[in-house]
Parts: structure tokens; sequence; C-alpha cells
């Protein structure tokens, strides 16, 4: 049999980034039922804190955290999350997650987007979950935007951005590994993708907190930003659910709140206020977000 090489094995959120994300709060419906489909699905584990909640993350370190308190799954048309991507640091452990999720029986969508590959799946309230490998050693280039996305690899070869990755090439990459063992401690909050009201006023207010302008597509209604690396993803917004839609009502499962680590001083931005050793204020999407300064 012929033995395949992963990748690059070593990608992942890096301090050259101004922003990092930390932890992301979620409400659920059934607080026992999302959290035995969030371990058993993606081998989070259960980890100590002193915080209302259930907290989950890898052995080292919190990435979730999971309320009781909705009273309705997700529904349109709201602003809020669209989804949270949970990142990992390896082509092997991008295919076991999808050995494992395919192993039992959830629902994945297997996406290339050539600067990541990713799976998208849902938990029982309807939240989306992604699951992303960034691969930006394989992008080269942007299309003409004003004919719609196109993306070109290294090769020269274009790409949509939203085509389907083959699950057995992929899985491949996983002979031998343990799908059921836990979430890999190197695995990280990626991004967050929301949906708002407005693609500007989002975009001039995320910029306040250090998050650059990356891609815009206003016709297709989409957004993206990065923090510092080139040709990464670290939030994106749409405005599909329509324009000037209200944020997700209190009693929805969704996104309650986040918190970003800042390497750079965001202290002037006009959107926050001091609170304690932190900044606070609510984001364009309705949503509340903390940010914390690095030590």
């Amino acid at each position: 049999m012929q033995t395949v090489s992963p990748p690059n094995d070593t990608r992942h959120a890096t301090p050259t980034d101004r922003l990092c994300w930390s932890i992301v709060e979620l409400q659920v419906t059934d607080l026992e039922r999302a959290v035995i489909f969030w371990t058993t699905a993606l081998g989070l584990v259960e980890r100590d804190s002193q915080s209302p909640g259930t907290a989950l993350g890898t052995k080292d370190r919190t990435l979730i955290i999971l309320h009781a308190g909705a009273e309705t799954p997700v529904a349109a048309p709201y602003t809020g999350m669209y989804h949270v991507a949970i990142g990992v640091g390896s082509q092997v452990e991008f295919s076991r997650i999808l050995t494992r999720l395919i192993h039992l029986n959830v629902q994945v969508a297997p996406t290339d987007h050539l600067m990541a590959k990713s799976l998208y799946i849902q938990d029982p309230d309807g939240l989306e979950i992604e699951i992303t490998y960034e691969t930006p050693d394989r992008f080269s280039h942007f299309g003409d935007l004003a004919q719609g996305l196109r993306l070109y690899d290294v090769d020269g070869n274009a790409h949509s951005g939203r085509g389907p990755l083959d699950p057995s090439a992929e899985r491949v990459f996983a002979a031998g590994q343990d799908p059921m063992a836990p979430l890999a401690n190197d695995s990280y909050i990626a991004h967050l993708h929301f949906k708002v009201a407005a693609l500007e006023p989002a975009l001039d207010w995320f910029e306040t907190l250090g998050f650059e302008r990356h891609l815009t597509l206003n016709d297709w209604g989409f957004a993206d930003m990065r923090a510092g690396q080139p040709d990464t993803h670290r939030l994106a917004m749409n405005v599909w659910a329509g324009p000037h839609q209200q944020p997700r009502p209190e009693n929805m499962a969704g996104l309650v709140h986040y918190e970003l680590i800042s390497h750079a001083d965001v202290s002037a931005s006009p959107h926050l206020h001091e609170d304690a050793d932190a900044l606070r204020g609510i984001d364009p999407a309705g949503v509340a977000v903390t940010v914390r300064t690095s030590k």
C-alpha cells in the first residue's frame, strides 16, 4: 500500500495575529443533550470552571462554554452567530475528526475553501459548527472579484472556494489514528462568522478592535476579515438573513458572549467601555464581547 504523507502539520493561530479568539459562550435548550453532542461528536472534554455553565475544550484550554436557558432552537431571520469555527493544527487531526463524524453517523459537509479545509455540522439546536484546517500555502490569489468569487491555487488552478472535499481522500491521512480520541490539544477557536444587519457598519465596528478587511463581496452580501496574518480567515459576516434584521431573541439558542485576547492596545475603541481588567461592549450582531489584553 502506498504511504501518503500529510502536508505541513504546524499551522494554527499564532501571536503574529493582533487578536486571538478565546472563549465562546453558547446558550442551548437542553444542556445535558448539548454536552453529550459536543463531547461525543467532536471529542471536546469537560473542564473544571468556576464560571456558570459547562466548560468544554482540550486538556489544557477552554474553547466553548455551554449555558442552559434557551427555550427555542435556532431560527431565522435574526442577527447573531452564523457559525463558530474550531481550528485544528494538522491534516491528520482534520482527517481524524472527519473519520469520527462519519463513524458516528453525524451529518457532515466536507468543504474546500482553498485557504482552508472545513467540516460543517450542526448541534441539536441547529447551532452551526465548523472544524477547519487552515491551508494558506495552497492559495495564490483571487480572480476578478467583480465577476464573483474565484480563487487560484499555487499551480494556477481556479477554485470556487466552496467546492466539496473527497471524504475518502481526506480520511487516508487518519490511517492508524484513534477516531474516538479527545480533540488534539493544539486546537483553537479559529474564527466566528456572524449574521449582521449591514456589512459596512459591522466592518467599521470590528476594525476598531484590530481586525482588518480582507475580502468584501457586496453583491454576495459577505465580508471577511483577518487579524494580521496574510491569507487567514479570522472573522466573517453576512447579510443573508436579510438587511436590517433584529438580534436573536433572548430565549433562542445562540451565541451569548465571546472573548478576544488582544496583542495591541484597543482602549481607544469607541465601542468598548472599561470594566475591571477588561473592555466590554455589544457587537453589531447584538452579542456581548469582552476584550482582554495579553500579558
